[in-house]
Order: C-alpha cells, then sequence, then structure tokens
C-alpha cells in the first residue's frame, strides 16, 4: 500500500468512527453498523480489522462508541508499515 493510500484509508476509518460516535448509538441500527464497519475494516486492513468485532459485545451501543476502534486499528497498520514515520517496510515504489 502506498503512504497516500494508507492516509485515505485512516481517514476513512476515521469517518467510520464517527459515524458510530453518532449515528452508532442508535440501538439495533448501532449493532448493524458495527457488523458492517467490522467487514469494511476487514475489506481494508485484512485481520487485525476484526477487533472492531469487540463493539459487538456492547448490546446497548452505548458504550463502546468512545473507543475509536477503526482509528486505532489504522494506526497500528499504520505503525507496523512505517507509514507514520516515513519508513516503509515496502520496496520503494517505480514512478
Amino acid at each position: 500500500m502506498t503512504r497516500r493510500g494508507y492516509f485515505i484509508r485512516l481517514a476513512f476509518s476515521v469517518l467510520i468512527d464517527i459515524f458510530d460516535l453518532t449515528l452508532g448509538r442508535i440501538p439495533i441500527f448501532g449493532s448493524v453498523t458495527e457488523g458492517v464497519g467490522t467487514v469494511v475494516l476487514y475489506a481494508m486492513w485484512g485481520l487485525v480489522g476484526l477487533a472492531n468485532l469487540w463493539e459487538l459485545v456492547d448490546f446497548t451501543d452505548q458504550a463502546d462508541s468512545f473507543i475509536p476502534t477503526a482509528t486505532l486499528v489504522a494506526l497500528y497498520v499504520g505503525w507496523r508499515e512505517g507509514h507514520l514515520t516515513g519508513k516503509t517496510n515496502l520496496p520503494a515504489e517505480r514512478p
């Protein structure tokens, strides 16, 4: 993944958390959006995106929205791959 692609995915993860904080607090609707969000995070970040499943434990959809799981997953992947420091672990891209 390119550095630009990483930051686009990071922004999308932040939007998922903002959506979870606002509309995701509606009971039942919030649980459905958390399930959909987990599928999206899995598609973007791989297996580490499944960490979002823990939000389904809170069936009231009130407490889990205050922990930005999608953003934390994105930051973890960025740290692991070196996108946040500028030293990527991937081979250099050709122009």
